[in-house]
């Protein structure tokens, strides 16, 4: 039941892990959506909602993967089984690894696309070419982009050979080295994105709409949304983190790793969202959310000249780069099953992991383009993988997760899944997994396929 030793080699040091880990968990969707959130349901208040949902939900969920991916130390199908024979369960939880190798597939391949338009971007932003851009000439702009097959393609090839490279190299001489490279840059340019926000920006009244305690705002919606973000938030249920925490020593703190990966998570997307805040109120324009916020509310709202510019370039930059984080992060799992799987090396297996995911990335880009009318129950591709992994698949995952640890597992596994250090707080843990985190989950499968709306909508009729 001992955890045993990686035959691949460990990280650097825990703060190499670290500067993994939050990039893995960095995202522009958390930076754009908190602060919005915040500003529409009752400030402070979400983000006090926001917070306890990380410490009872999203940091022992985390802590769970690691500890899973420490014990195991496999490529995910092979470690659940290897979990399930050790805990004398049934062999059917391997299939509960084989999910999340699926979900890091499905969502890098529309992350890659996403990410390509954003590299695209970055050289209309730096060219000034963002500026002057009304609403319909922004709509016009991204859907030029989108709807055009071969420029679109070769962004997504770019990104994903970046991708693929990165991963080639290893996980310490690849995928540590990127991030500890690129993450003080990301940190770096978004405070300089904050200051050069704030540069004729109304930062008092801004401040105030996005922090006011507002009870009223808040409401169950408000409630409901700060449970899905603080879920979604850390990248869990992707196998991403499980797959990193496999080279961790036996020896680490997780608590307060997982503990300052959160942290640095909430500042990173407080710092962006209120910069993103202050461009869109000196426009006079409200986020739409989603990609609409991304390609065409923001560039509507930069303004012309060197500024606008240089502010377009920082946040276009910002999110190639965390996007990049992100990505190297999921192909680690796809790629880790292929070398064991099949005795791959791992340049072959990067390789064929990422034809794989870009194949796929293709269905996503052409929805917006020849495959924009093929549509089921209203959703095209892109829209049915984003409803697929963030509503159901990654939900289901990580809801598994909390029953196999802390129901399934015998006590003396789940102890050594923990491992020897900070004890005190074992319990905690596994109490948190089996009330608070379970029925959470539950809450955000429901809300993923809008029974709250229809019961409130029910209720007032």
């Amino acid at each position: 039941m001992h955890i045993r030793e990686s035959s691949f080699g460990y990280w650097s040091s825990p703060g190499a892990f670290l500067a993994v880990a939050v990039g893995a968990s960095l995202g522009i969707g958390n930076s754009a959506r908190l602060p919005y959130m915040m500003s529409e349901y009752g400030g402070v208040l979400f983000l006090a909602v926001y917070l306890l949902c990380l410490l009872v939900v999203g940091i022992p969920l985390l802590i769970t993967e690691w500890s899973l991916g420490r014990w195991m130390r496999d490529d995910l199908g092979a470690g659940f089984r290897r979990l399930a024979q050790a805990g004398r369960s049934t062999r059917a939880w391997r299939w509960l690894g084989l999910l999340m190798i699926c979900c890091a597939v499905i969502v890098l391949s529309y992350y890659s696309v996403i990410a390509g338009w954003s590299l695209g971007y970055l050289f209309r932003g730096v060219a000034g070419v963002l500026g002057h851009l009304d609403a319909e000439g922004a709509r016009v702009t991204f859907l030029s982009l989108a709807r055009d097959p071969e420029r679109s393609l070769a962004w997504h090839t770019l990104f994903m050979v970046v991708t693929t490279v990165i991963v080639s190299y290893g996980f310490r001489d690849g995928i540590e080295r990127a991030c500890r490279q690129l993450l003080p840059a990301v940190l770096v340019l978004s405070v300089l994105l904050l200051a050069l926000a704030m540069i004729g920006s109304d930062i008092g009244a801004v401040w105030h709409q996005m922090t006011m305690p507002d009870l009223g705002r808040l409401g169950w919606r408000g409630a409901l949304e700060a449970l899905y973000q603080a879920f979604f938030t850390l990248g869990l249920g992707l196998g991403a983190m499980m797959m990193l925490g496999g080279y961790l020593p036996s020896d680490v703190n997780l608590v307060r790793l997982a503990g300052a990966v959160a942290v640095i998570d909430t500042l990173f997307g407080l710092i962006v969202g209120f910069a993103l805040l202050m461009v869109l109120d000196q426009a006079g324009i409200e986020s739409s959310g989603g990609l609409v916020f991304l390609f065409q509310d923001f560039p509507h709202a930069i303004a012309a000249g060197g500024l606008g510019a240089a502010i377009a370039g920082l946040f276009y930059g910002l999110l190639f780069l965390v996007t990049l984080m992100a990505a190297t992060a999921l192909l680690e799992p796809v790629t880790r099953r292929l070398m064991e799987r099949h005795r791959q090396t791992r340049v072959f297996a990067s390789v064929g992991a990422a034809i794989v995911i870009w194949t796929l990335g293709i269905g996503s880009l052409l929805s917006f383009g020849q495959m924009a009318d093929m549509r089921v129950a209203g959703q095209n591709f892109f829209e049915w993988m984003q409803f697929l992994t963030s509503f159901v698949l990654v939900p289901v995952g990580g809801l598994f997760l909390c029953v196999l640890v802390a129901r399934v597992l015998p006590p003396e596994l789940s102890r050594a899944l923990w491992g020897k250090r900070d004890r005190v707080f074992y319990q905690p843990w596994l109490y948190a997994l089996r009330y608070p985190a379970r029925i959470v989950l539950l809450v955000v499968l429901l809300h993923g396929f809008g029974t709250f709306h229809w019961l409130a909508e029910f209720w007032s009729e």
